[in-house]
């Protein structure tokens, strides 16, 4: 919710391929990478400002979560297909 709408798609892939680059790194050195962590999406977003999260009843969340659960589902979606 902190990234304007527009903005939001570009940031949740970005952060999602920087989980992925955490992910490889933890797999090939057996270590946490030293910016982004093993992996997870929590670990790259707790270098950005996270404001308290509010509820399901909060139309602005539902919003933000829409978009990184399409990003999620396409992510998925393409690697089944590669």
């Amino acid at each position: 919710m902190m990234v304007p709408a527009p903005d939001r798609v570009a940031v949740c892939d970005g952060f999602l391929r920087r989980a992925a680059r955490a992910d490889r790194y933890r797999q090939f050195t057996g270590k946490a990478h030293p910016l982004w962590g093993t992996g997870s999406l929590m670990e790259v977003a707790r270098w950005h400002p996270m404001p308290p999260e509010p509820g399901f009843d909060n139309p602005a969340y539902c919003a933000a979560m829409r978009v990184v659960l399409g990003c999620l589902q396409r992510r998925a979606f393409s690697r089944t297909r590669s």
